[in-house]
């Protein structure tokens, strides 16, 4: 249903239509102007080229479907709220437009802007290749810039997409200024040129530098991506035929066209959506990922696959980094009620398995798998090794062969375990001497009873031939591989404290134990002096 009615505001009157096509209000209505009076900018943030206004973000408001006569009164006053912001508050409109420029830079003006993918970009470059993609039998095309020619091809071999080499020149801008509110946002030569020197003299004059230069009239096309703080985007800068040719040598001539007759030709507008695996990896953290860092799983088994892809997730095996994965056995039917891998999966080698199907995910991510049991001192190399066998004997061993080599060899090492039926899950942190170790979990006497028991009840094991299995649902390696995975972040944030952790599911039956910094056990045998 649609409603018509004028909006009141501070400058005047806005004729709007209410368009209400979900009265369960998961979605909201839309608030639509209808006219747009002098005293509404023509660019604004929240108000689309087609004169939506945004007066909610997704989610932020629930309105209650049982009061919808309440629901819509309460879009109508914040639409009213937004709009007086907006045509009498200068500096609330700008400071708007800086936060959500991505989303004015799309919307905010007709004709809307095309888009092209973003792989990553090599630090301080200022040119990067192009490809042009192609997607399924409708030839859906996109385009996509990046430093790396063989990233961008794994990426387009995973999603199937076709790709070949564009005839651009593309020309990196980097700026750390917020673009600034304008008028109307750039659509010629000229527009560009004085849009770019009113918020950043120095991208400017790169600009104008690098349009002096020998080698881009060689291309029809000038593709310019600004990588500011607002995210990227840019413009399609047709060149112009007969005037490049004739330039081709006298490259300043060109730019003195652009800044005479040439300002007036028209260009288009980009929106850079970053796929790169440095936007993908550290999106969502308030921390530094694991890009350039060298690590190792030991086990593949339920615990490690679903660690190892947390760890590909945070960046392990991008930039210089490495991730390598070690199991020496195969997976079989038993697995799967609790493995990260599947029925594709199955009866392959394990860490073989599990690399392709994180380099399927993640195609730019160096990962190695070792189809073999550890070596021991062999795998304890890099920053960081993760015990993911929930093997207490192979613990052990680990644990000895680190306080076997000499002290500045030793890397960070995280054992993480099932205990019991999956009643709880624990991590233990071992790094420097001041702290325990994996031997100091259990007492120096003949029996080596737990120092930390947790299990009030023996765990149950099932039986088949010769071979014995502990049973737990698919919830318990998950937890396990959340809480070393936690403890991992902690470490990224500078300190892997509490070293020690417990996490367990609710009413089970066990000992609480509190997480925390364990010291030595006094008379260990394997970290004891």
């Amino acid at each position: 249903m649609c409603f018509e009615g004028e909006l009141n505001c501070s400058k005047g009157r806005v004729l709007v239509r209410l368009e209400i096509s979900d009265w369960d209000f998961v979605s909201y209505p839309n608030v639509r102007l209808l006219d747009r009076p002098d005293f509404v900018p023509a660019v604004s943030p929240h108000i689309g080229a087609s004169g939506v206004l945004c007066y909610f973000r997704a989610g932020e408001v629930v309105l209650d479907r049982y009061d919808p006569a309440a629901a819509i009164e309460q879009c109508l006053n914040q639409a009213r709220t937004i709009l007086d912001r907006l045509v009498s508050d200068q500096h609330y409109r700008e400071q708007e437009f800086q936060g959500e420029f991505g989303a004015t830079w799309v919307w905010g003006q007709a004709p809307t802007p095309e888009v092209i993918l973003l792989a990553n970009l090599d630090d301080g470059c200022a040119s990067a290749s192009c490809f042009q993609i192609a997607e399924g039998a409708a030839e859906r095309r996109y385009y996509m810039v990046g430093s790396n020619p063989t990233e961008i091809e794994a990426l387009c071999q995973t999603r199937g997409w076709r790709s070949s080499p564009c005839k651009v020149a593309c020309k990196i801008i980097r700026t750390s200024r917020f673009p600034v509110l304008a008028s109307t946002l750039p659509a010629t030569v000229r527009g560009m040129f004085d849009w770019i020197r009113g918020f950043d003299p120095e991208a400017y004059r790169a600009l104008q530098t690098f349009l002096g230069e020998k080698g881009y009239l060689d291309q029809a096309l000038l593709l310019l991506i600004v990588v500011s703080p607002a995210g990227p985007f840019g413009f399609v800068v047709p060149l112009q035929e007969l005037q490049r040719r004739g330039f081709l040598k006298k490259p300043t001539r060109y730019r003195q066209f652009l800044h005479r007759k040439g300002g007036e030709g028209n260009i288009f507008r980009l929106i850079a959506i970053p796929i790169g695996t440095d936007h993908v990896h550290s999106r969502n953290l308030r921390f530094a990922s694991l890009k350039d860092r060298q690590v190792t799983v030991i086990g593949c088994g339920a615990i490690g696959g679903y660690l190892a892809q947390a760890l590909v997730k945070l960046g392990t095996g991008t930039g210089n980094g490495h991730l390598r994965l070690v199991d020496p056995e195969s997976l079989s039917a038993d697995n799967l009620g609790r493995h990260y891998l599947g029925f594709d999966s199955l009866l392959k080698p394990k860490s073989i398995a599990l690399r392709e199907a994180l380099v399927r995910q993640f195609p730019a991510a160096q990962i190695t798998a070792f189809d073999r049991a550890t070596s021991g001192a062999g795998d304890l190399v890099g920053d960081l090794v993760i015990n993911a066998t929930g093997e207490e004997a192979l613990s052990e061993m680990l644990n000895a062969a680190r306080f076997a080599l000499s002290s500045d060899r030793r890397p960070h090492l995280l054992h993480v375990w099932i205990k019991g039926n999956g009643e709880c899950v624990q991590t233990l942190w071992v790094d420097v001497p001041k702290y325990a170790c994996f031997r100091c979990l259990r007492q120096v006497d003949a029996a080596r009873t737990e120092r930390f028991p947790v299990l009030n009840t023996p765990k149950e094991t099932r039986v088949q031939g010769c071979l014995a299995y502990t049973p737990y649902a698919v919830s318990a390696p998950l937890a396990a591989a959340a809480l070393a995975t936690d403890a991992v972040i902690s470490w990224l944030h500078g300190d892997p404290s509490p070293r020690f952790r417990t996490r367990w599911i609710e009413a089970a039956d066990i000992q609480h134990i509190k997480s925390k910094n364990l010291d030595p056990l006094v008379g260990c045998p394997a970290c004891g002096k």
